[in-house]
């Protein structure tokens, strides 16, 4: 038990302030200030007070992962346009920013899930940010679990593009043998990844690679799990929210 004179040491205190830091300053570039002190920091947790002018619209709460050394992010804002801001900002921090409209380049967000015997993939595919296509389903192969998913995921989500006379996109995953598997930089040594990679070989559309991290707080990554998760339940007859 603590006595008057002994202070509870707050774990990775260090680290949660320094990120906090670092996205305050950030923020506070574009008009939006969060404030935090002593009292806001818990073990692997720091709690952030969200100001505009001077009024408070809401939290953060900041998380890390240590190991995995990440962190994530959940908000509870009450203005839309400050929690787009904040969005942007905190994907700008973890290099999980997206490309505009006005590029021409659409983003995919692909993930797979594999919940009591079931594997469901999900991938969602934006330009700027507008949704273009929610893709999900289940596939009957499950011995590879939730990697089954995740490289069907890929291959719906070309197909689409195919059909949708999409040129170019960058497809973000966590999994790396989306990216491995297809270019040629792990063998195949399966079925489902010798039919994966053989599937790349017919593709046209000019594809850019980007691995990001799962579980960062990244909403356009949430939306495809969520989908792949959805497929799963919705096949035991369950529901799940986001």
């Amino acid at each position: 038990m603590l006595d008057g004179h002994t202070k509870k040491t707050i774990l990775y205190k260090k680290e949660l302030k320094n990120r906090a830091l670092e996205f305050q300053k950030e923020l506070k570039s574009q008009g939006t200030d969060i404030a935090f002190d002593n009292m806001s920091f818990r073990d692997y947790l720091v709690i952030l007070n969200v100001n505009v002018k001077g009024i408070s619209i809401g939290k953060l709460f900041l998380y890390y992962k240590p190991t995995k050394k990440t962190y994530s992010l959940k908000r509870q804002i009450s203005n839309p346009k400050t929690d787009a801001v904040i969005e942007l900002i905190w994907n700008k921090l973890n290099s999980s920013d997206t490309y505009s409209a006005e590029s021409g380049i659409y983003e995919a967000f692909v993930d797979g899930s594999y919940i009591a015997g079931v594997t469901g993939y999900g991938a969602v595919i934006y330009l700027g940010n507008e949704i273009k296509a929610e893709i999900s389903g289940v596939i009957l192969d499950t011995q590879f679990r939730q990697f089954g998913g995740e490289l069907q995921a890929v291959i719906e989500m070309l197909k689409w593009c195919h059909d949708n006379n999409v040129k170019k996109i960058r497809i973000n995953y966590d999994y790396e043998g989306i990216e491995k598997f297809a270019t040629g930089k792990w063998k195949a040594r399966n079925t489902l990844s010798s039919e994966y990679a053989n599937f790349f070989r017919k593709v046209q559309i000019i594809i850019e690679w980007r691995h990001i991290k799962s579980h960062t707080g990244n909403v356009k990554n949430n939306r495809a799990d969520f989908l792949a998760r959805k497929a799963c339940h919705y096949n035991n007859k369950q529901t799940i929210t986001t």
